[in-house]
């Protein structure tokens, strides 16, 4: 028989696992996004947001399993409302010739802005739908984080597009 507190308790799964979603994309993208800049700086800031996204996947893992310490996390179900943001390819440019021109890696960094844009609203949102206080506070702090990298990303399109080269991101580059 399900409750209302084990129906609450799923909703919050669901949301959790939309989210581990989102972040394999964001760590698939800018794994590819790297693998064809040739760029210094831009390859370091590209494996640096790689890396976090790959720790946001950990964290929202780890929630799941302290919300329900036996949840089989491949098996649960995403929130359907939270499907339409996560992206249907990986990385919409050809590999090869266009990755590594300015124009692709402006074209890079334009998808990757929209992705964290789709981050922070789908964090900002489910904040409001889950009921846990410590699942809020996990889901607030992401939305933060990917808030970074927008700002990040929309500084290196910037001196993409006015100078031509990477702008990189010292904390990224240093860590």
């Amino acid at each position: 028989m399900l409750t209302e507190e084990t129906s609450m308790e799923e909703d919050q799964l669901s949301i959790l696992a939309a989210a581990i979603k989102v972040e394999k994309f964001g760590f698939q993208l800018y794994t590819s996004m790297n693998e064809c800049t040739k760029d210094k700086k831009g390859a370091a800031l590209l494996r640096g947001l790689a890396k976090d996204e790959k720790e946001h996947r950990r964290i929202l893992e780890k929630e799941i399993m302290r919300i329900m310490p036996s949840a089989d996390i491949p098996s649960i179900k995403p929130a359907e409302r939270y499907l339409k943001i996560i992206p249907d390819r990986v990385f919409p440019l050809e590999l090869g010739k266009k990755c590594s021109t300015l124009e692709g890696e402006i074209e890079a960094v334009e998808i990757g802005i929209k992705v964290e844009e789709n981050s922070i609203k789908m964090y900002s949102d489910a904040v409001n739908l889950v009921s846990d206080a410590k699942a809020k506070i996990v889901l607030e702090e992401l939305a933060k984080w990917e808030e970074n990298h927008k700002i990040a990303l929309e500084q290196n399109l910037h001196m993409l597009k006015t100078e031509g080269s990477w702008y990189g991101y010292s904390p990224i580059l240093e860590g």
